[in-house]
């Protein structure tokens, strides 16, 4: 493919993105073990091939490595320089409108996969790049699907992460778990209710359901989430909406498109007033850049309560402040250690 391989990016259980460049051009190339994914290397290609669109990565080529006897695939993809999704919300303490802003991005994507037969089956924080001009973009289509598609996996359910599986989803994994040949087809609803946990997890920093491996699908199955805004007051109420809107437990009740959370979330941002403006978690000071905002754990509280308080605790984010070093004395101790040498 002539691309000078720079650094890793990251690996994953099939493989590893290395930085590239060709002719001045950054590329991102992924690198897939032919022996475990020759089937969804020709799925992710043939999904980035159909789509084209400012907030979805882009598909540059496709190769193999080594060209002899291939062992490889290698997609070469758009480099997109910034930080996934999560990190930069933990780094940034955004507001309702930069939280608003970030998952109107993916919206547009999702719509415009959707519209295109593409279905992401893995919308996550981490599948989002947040570039340093603020714009984001949905990545990694290796786990998703398209209208006409063969079947290439035998499981109930398909390959994704267990926290943003949708209620329908889990149901029909219960449900048909010992059924031969049971295969779960997930919609533009899944991704949907995906986004809302994504949504959730950027206004409270808390996932709307906690479980363990066995007992996740039921506790998503029966529980409503709790509003973000009882959880943050400082979410706006429409924003909240939405979000609970996201994560209504039938797609008939959900939000119906993306294209209609899209028209939703610009809607809400032309109302939206100065609260929106205000960083949704207090920020780390000197004194408190290890430790959450919010009272002191009591001890005398019963296990629920604690964990309804634990919940409603306002979290910290942003950049730690760094600690002031001490400063140099002409003998080369320290200010400090002067007077720590006083002491007693």
């Amino acid at each position: 493919m002539g691309y000078t391989v720079e650094r890793r990016l990251g690996s994953g259980g099939f493989g590893a993105v290395y930085l590239a460049s060709l002719d001045g051009q950054r590329a991102a190339l992924k690198f897939l073990d032919l022996s475990r994914v020759k089937d969804r290397v020709e799925r992710e290609v043939s999904i980035l091939l159909r789509l084209s669109h400012p907030n979805v990565v882009g598909i540059r080529g496709l190769g193999y490595w080594p060209s002899a006897a291939p062992e490889f695939a290698v997609i070469a993809m758009e480099f997109v320089e910034g930080r996934e999704l999560g990190t930069w919300a933990n780094e940034e303490n955004p507001s309702a409108r930069q939280v608003a802003r970030m998952v109107l991005d993916v919206a547009r994507a999702l719509a415009a996969s959707h519209e295109a037969g593409v279905i992401h089956r893995d919308v996550k924080e981490a599948n989002v790049m947040v570039r340093a001009d603020g714009v984001a973009k949905l990545v990694d289509f290796g786990v998703g699907d398209y209208e006409g598609a063969r079947e290439i996996t035998s499981d109930v359910l398909p390959p994704g992460t267990p926290d943003y599986r949708s209620p329908e989803a889990w149901t029909y994994f219960r449900q048909n778990v010992k059924v031969p040949g049971a295969c779960y087809e997930p919609g533009p609803s899944d991704d949907l209710w995906a986004l809302g946990v994504v949504l959730y997890v950027l206004l409270t920093t808390h996932r709307p359901f906690e479980g363990e491996h066995f007992t996740l699908p039921d506790v998503v199955i029966a529980n409503a989430a709790v509003s973000p805004r009882e959880v943050n007051e400082r979410v706006p109420e429409a924003l909240s909406d939405v979000c609970l809107r996201l994560l209504a437990k039938t797609p008939d009740t959900r939000t119906p498109s993306a294209q209609a959370l899209y028209v939703e979330l610009e809607a809400a941002l032309q109302r939206a007033d100065d609260a929106w403006d205000v960083p949704l978690c207090d920020a780390y000071g000197e004194d408190t850049a290890t430790t959450d905002g919010g009272p002191d754990k009591d001890d005398d509280l019963g296990g629920l309560e604690e964990w309804v308080n634990e919940l409603r605790k306002r979290p910290r984010r942003g950049k730690r402040p760094q600690k002031k070093k001490p400063l140099p004395l002409a003998d080369g101790g320290t200010a400090t250690e002067r007077v720590q040498g006083r002491v007693g």
